[in-house]
């Protein structure tokens, strides 16, 4: 005859019946492949519009044509594919209508006109401008005496930096951003998992069952574990697919790094997933109808979406930015900007190491209150516990 389960077989059994149920399911499938069509759909549309806004088509008049040297040298300084093409007024108009042409360049010295269909685009509008500008400034220059050559070989400025430039960081900064983006949505979706689980099981009295013969904080440490273990599984598919299409597409030629930002993403998951989850089992504990859950977890989604969007737009331009430095510290946000400061080269080992301290003291602090939380809530039906009620040392 057997005795009763240790406390790590509860848990244990409780994580394994979570895990089961959800990689049996439909929703784990569909999942998949939906999150793995929007990524391909992403990167699609990304390199699309990637390549038309780098190739414009321009017009020029005879009168206009004298400047092409300067418009092509103009557009190679600014990175832009532009092909010029020489058509008469009348027939550039019809092509820019057409959409043959972005933009006509005709008029002369002192009356130019830049014609676009409903607008132009700012880079031809600053390429036609520069170009303009140069010839008239020549033209100046010229007309006083002075070599315009020779002028500009005096004020042509030499850019250098202290340390070389990285020849990689193109595809560090796209790791850093497939990083972020599995990280945010691997958090926020199985985070909500969580809670919608709790709030299932307390809708159909569930819980009151499994209560009655295991105890409330075993119950949640073996959803959180079990769940977690489902979104690693996703998480590890996502980045070997993601990895493998990209390797193959001639796209990741920095296997170390990649290695190592997978591990980063991995180890900041488990932080994040356990400090975030805690949180969202407790809040969804506090509510006994799904339609009740959408109000409570808001805070949360905000906490998670707030450094995405920062490391999405301080991190690419400047990624030593103080702002991004000290948020990767801060637990709550450390699990989305650390991986990517870290990928990007601008943090150490021993940062992420002190940041990920930080974070499993958080985590200690963050369970204590959650599970204090869940076990005076879960039992309780009807109306909204409020916070008073679920943070009472008793229930």
């Amino acid at each position: 005859m057997t005795g009763p389960l240790s406390t790590r077989q509860v848990v244990l059994l409780v994580a394994r019946r979570e895990f089961v149920s959800q990689v049996r399911s439909r929703s784990f499938v569909i999942g998949l492949v939906v999150t793995l069509v929007l990524f391909g759909g992403l990167f699609l549309l990304g390199a699309y519009i990637g390549s038309q806004s780098d190739s414009k088509t321009l017009g020029v008049t005879s009168q206009t044509a004298s400047l092409q040297p300067m418009l092509e040298q103009s557009a190679t300084a600014q990175g832009i594919d532009l092909t010029i093409r020489t058509v008469d007024d009348e027939a550039g108009r019809q092509q820019v209508d057409s959409g043959d042409l972005d933009a006509l360049f005709t008029g002369e010295a002192g009356g130019y006109e830049l014609l676009g269909l409903d607008a132009v685009d700012s880079r031809l509008q600053s390429l036609v401008g520069s170009a303009v500008e140069q010839q008239t400034l020549t033209t100046a220059l010229t007309g006083a005496g002075i070599d315009p050559a020779q002028l500009r070989e005096q004020s042509q400025v030499s850019v250098d930096t202290l340390e070389p430039e990285d020849p990689e960081s193109g595809q560090k900064l796209a790791l850093a951003f497939v990083g972020v983006i599995l990280l945010f949505f691997s958090l926020s979706g199985y985070g909500q998992l969580v809670a919608t689980g709790v709030v299932e099981e307390k809708q159909s009295r569930v819980v009151e069952l499994l209560l009655a013969t295991i105890q409330p904080w075993q119950l949640l440490a073996g959803k959180i574990l079990g769940l977690g273990a489902v979104g690693l599984l996703q998480l590890v598919i996502l980045s070997a697919i993601s990895a493998v299409g990209a390797t193959a597409a001639g796209l990741l030629t920095v296997p170390t790094a990649a290695a190592g930002m997978f591990v980063m993403v991995v180890v900041w998951y488990l932080l994040g997933f356990f400090l975030f989850a805690s949180l969202y089992a407790a809040v969804g504990s506090t509510v006994s109808r799904q339609e009740e859950l959408s109000s409570v977890v808001a805070p949360m989604i905000f906490v998670l979406l707030i450094p995405f969007i920062l490391t999405l737009n301080l991190l690419p331009n400047d990624p030593r930015n103080g702002l991004a430095a000290v948020l990767s510290f801060i637990p709550f946000f450390s699990q989305t900007v650390m991986p990517a400061r870290y990928a990007l080269g601008v943090a150490s080992l021993q940062e992420v190491l002190v940041a990920a301290l930080l974070a499993v003291i958080a985590i200690v602090v963050v369970v204590r209150l959650a599970g204090r939380v869940y076990r005076n809530s879960v039992l309780r039906t009807g109306a909204r516990v409020s916070l008073r009620e679920a943070l009472s040392p008793r229930p």
